[in-house]
Order: C-alpha cells, then structure tokens, then sequence
C-alpha cells in the first residue's frame, strides 16, 4: 500500500471519529484533526470532510449566527456510523497483524 493511501484511511478514520463525538462545525473538526497530524493541511482535512458528506457519512445544517460567519455544522449518520465501526474493525486487524510482525 502506497503511503499516501494508508494516511488517507487513517485521516478519514480520524474525521469520521472526531465527527461522531457529537455535532461540529467544519473548523473544530479541522482543528481537532490537524492537532493530531500536524503535517496535514487544513484543506485536506476540509475535502475529507466533504467527501464524508457526498458519501452520505454525514449530514450538515447552518447554525445559528453568533456574532461572526455562518457555522456549517456536521453530525454523523447511520451510514457513517457502520462505516466507522468497519473501519475501526479493519484497524484493529492491522494492529494484530502488525502485532505478528513484531512491530
């Protein structure tokens, strides 16, 4: 597996758990992932987060204002929810694997 896949299924794995914690807007989400991998850019963490969305992993409303710009929120769905768990699944096989390996 290329580097660039694994990261990509590691960061969405991150997104859809920091997502399931309970309902964010767009730039907590960003702040939270990008604490944990500081080399990825806002934007990646962004189009992830659109992709979950397309995907109907999530779903989306406008908050209310409070004092500044709009606020997209995001909440994940029941689909998001099964991906998650699977994907938590495939982790934890990976880890056990590796495990094997001696790493």
């Amino acid at each position: 597996m290329e580097k660039g896949q694994m990261k990509k299924g590691v960061l969405e794995l991150s997104v859809l758990q920091v997502v399931s914690g309970g309902e964010l807007y767009g730039y907590e989400i960003m702040k939270k992932v990008t604490e944990a991998f500081p080399d990825i850019s806002e934007s990646t963490v962004y189009a992830i987060l659109r992709r979950l969305h397309s995907d109907g992993c999530t779903e989306s409303y406008t908050g209310e204002v409070s004092g500044g710009p709009t606020r997209k929120y995001y909440r994940i769905t029941a689909e998001g929810r099964a991906r998650l768990e699977k994907m938590h699944l495939e982790w934890e096989e990976l880890l056990k694997s590796l495990k094997i390996l001696g790493l």
